[in-house]
């Protein structure tokens, strides 16, 4: 087996996608296929029941927000969340072809891409939605007056909509990642076409790059706003839990994406000659494999996001609520009236 791929690693078979440059090559990568065919199967499965769970839930829950006439505030991030859900869900529901497909060949190249599509539009689905929930946050604490009339149900479902288109047009080169074979192994034997800079750059630029200096930013800026209004804030308590969502969501995101895109990278570089030396491919295999193997449990931390956007909601709501003093006191006048 000769080394190289594009997610797993392992290398193309002879035939059209292979270059000179690595025909010639006899770096075996079949322990790291081994070890991580093993590992996935502790991972994944657990990764998929608890995901699959949590994000039903997740998804209730927000949309139970939705129905809170009185609490428009809340519409926005709400609909952000349960986008970021939907996004997660179908993650994990990409899980069990991604444990079972790469073990089989199958004729079906359609079959392959299709199953490639869903997992990483749901990978960059998730990193624009929190990107922009990371947005969205940092306008309403720095502009509150004027991202109100911004935040309405209709313009934040319709910007929701744009990440769905933009995440399937930029999935477009997923379809020429097998280029032509008789035999496909999904998640296996991506031409070299794939790692063209042409084709990783971008990715690597916007799909992760942009948006982690965007979230940074965000989330930086809202967490110093928030804490110099400590000393003099009547709702520190609420505001601490907004403090707690910001600082969660971005180690989330950085846990989560930075060591796959890093591997992307080194991955790059060894496609393209810059890395040659078996030992350190293997390295670099196993290290990307992993990666993507940790960061499919993304769609489970986002919980710990959920928790405190709840908890945050539910602050709210129990601030603005009458104390029992104040209903007594209006029964009161109005039994007087």
């Amino acid at each position: 087996m000769t080394p190289q791929s594009s997610i797993s690693c392992t290398g193309p078979s002879p035939g059209k996608n292979m270059s000179r440059h690595y025909t010639n090559n006899n770096c075996s990568f079949d322990d790291v296929d081994k070890l991580m065919s093993a590992l996935q199967l502790a991972v994944h499965i657990p990764t998929f029941l608890l995901g699959l769970v949590l994000n039903l839930l997740a998804i209730r829950g927000f949309s139970a927000f939705l129905k809170r006439k009185k609490q428009p505030e809340y519409t926005a991030t709400s609909i952000y969340m349960i986008n970021l859900a939907v996004f997660d869900l179908l993650l994990v529901l990409s899980l069990p072809f991604k444990m079972v497909l790469p073990q089989v060949e199958t004729s079906s190249q359609a079959f392959c891409t299709l199953v490639e599509c869903l997992y990483f539009i749901s990978m960059y689905g998730s990193v624009f939605t929190i990107c922009f929930i990371s947005l969205d946050r940092f306008l309403a604490i720095q502009y509150p007056i004027l991202v109100s009339h911004l935040r309405s149900p209709r313009k934040t479902f319709g910007i929701c909509c744009i990440l769905w288109i933009l995440v399937w047009i930029g999935s477009t080169p997923i379809y020429t990642f097998h280029g032509e074979m008789d035999k496909y192994k999904c998640f296996h034997n991506m031409s070299d076409g794939t790692w063209s800079a042409k084709v990783f750059l971008p990715l690597e630029i916007f799909g992760f790059l942009l948006p982690m200096g965007i979230m940074g930013f965000c989330s930086y800026r809202s967490i110093h706003i928030l804490l110099g209004r400590r000393a003099y804030t009547q709702d520190w308590v609420r505001q601490r839990a907004c403090v707690w969502t910001i600082a969660t969501n971005l180690v989330i995101f950085v846990v989560s994406f930075l060591p796959v895109h890093l591997g992307f990278f080194l991955q790059f570089l060894v496609r393209n000659g810059f890395i040659a030396e078996c030992r350190v491919k293997q390295n670099i295999s196993l290290f990307l494999q992993l990666s993507l193997c940790f960061s499919n449990i993304n769609c489970c931390l986002d919980v710990f996001c959920y928790y405190f956007v709840i908890k945050e909601f539910r602050m709210g709501i129990k601030a603005h609520r009458p104390s029992t003093v104040q209903l007594v006191h209006q029964d009161t006048m109005i039994s007087r009236g």
